[in-house]
């Protein structure tokens, strides 16, 4: 029996390790070979690509390939979204020398970081304190994830670009990565965490 689970367990991590070295490729050829950048495209590559990303992210999240990541304690669940304040603070600075748009970082609407920071405040203390405090976190974690991500899509110069200038940088390898593995990264950890909080 020990034997079975372990051979299973090591074919699930090999094709959760081919699916995200493939999908990174996939997002790094696009941006190398500037179909993303077409954004007058009906519609538009690079929505295209957030839509596939959103989907895929949400049914990996719910598959059977995370069941192992589920047990890990909540401390390390948590812990893991602090990568989102270097996030910010390389947005931040690509703001700075005009390279993102100044909406795409704190100086702007992007408020991120906040869900980052409270992940390390939080996490050492996840073992103890009330469960409403985690989901409540959880929440407020993906609420500020789907701002950010709105802000962007509104920022395209599409038909339906709402804020200026123009959100065009992420269209670029290696700044393609952004939307299509750090955000779906801090999106799987939201959904993991969620299904962790309906088990027993």
């Amino acid at each position: 029996m020990a034997v079975a689970i372990a051979i299973a367990w090591k074919a699930k991590s090999t094709a959760l390790t081919f699916a995200i070295a493939g999908w990174m490729a996939l997002a790094a050829g696009l941006g190398q070979s500037g179909i993303l950048s077409h954004f007058n495209w009906v519609p538009p590559p690079i929505g295209l690509l957030f839509a596939i990303g959103f989907v895929g992210t949400i049914a990996l999240g719910r598959s059977s390939l995370m069941e192992n990541l589920v047990q890990l304690p909540f401390a390390t669940l948590i812990g893991f979204h602090a990568f989102r304040i270097l996030v910010e603070f390389l947005i931040h600075k690509a703001s700075a020398i005009g390279l993102a748009p100044p909406q795409m970082s704190w100086s702007g609407c992007n408020f991120d970081i906040i869900t980052g920071v409270t992940a390390l405040c939080l996490a050492p203390f996840a073992g103890s304190v009330p469960r409403w405090l985690i989901v409540a976190w959880n929440c407020l974690g993906l609420t500020l994830l789907a701002i950010v991500v709105g802000i962007a899509i509104v920022s395209f110069p599409t038909r339906f670009q709402l804020m200026q200038p123009s959100n065009t940088w992420v269209a670029a390898f290696p700044y393609v990565w952004l939307p299509s593995i750090l955000v779906t990264a801090a999106l799987l950890g939201h959904i993991v965490i969620f299904r962790k909080l309906r088990s027993p």
